[in-house]
């Protein structure tokens, strides 16, 4: 799992910038790609399972990614961890 920093567009709400994202990408088959990362957020963002979310690395690179699941933490109620799959490949 690598990690990068990105800018998080998210559909009538307030962008997230600057956020660490671990990532991984996995080669379905020749010229083919999956990938999945996790981040944290505050619990105040509201980021829900099967919300879309638009990424830009500061690589350059941009992709898509719907939310998988959440992690709430009760001994640590301030933070949730985000767990996504991307939609096609990064470009």
């Amino acid at each position: 799992m690598a990690s990068y920093m990105a800018t998080i567009e998210r559909s009538k709400r307030q962008p997230l910038g600057h956020v660490e994202i671990d990532v991984t990408i996995t080669d379905v088959s020749a010229g083919r790609q999956s990938w999945s990362g996790e981040f944290t957020s505050k619990s105040s963002d509201g980021i829900l399972p099967d919300e879309w979310l638009s990424l830009t690395f500061d690589s350059g690179q941009k992709g898509t990614a719907r939310v998988k699941e959440t992690h709430f933490d009760s001994r640590n109620p301030e933070l949730t961890r985000v767990c996504l799959a991307g939609n096609g490949p990064l470009a």
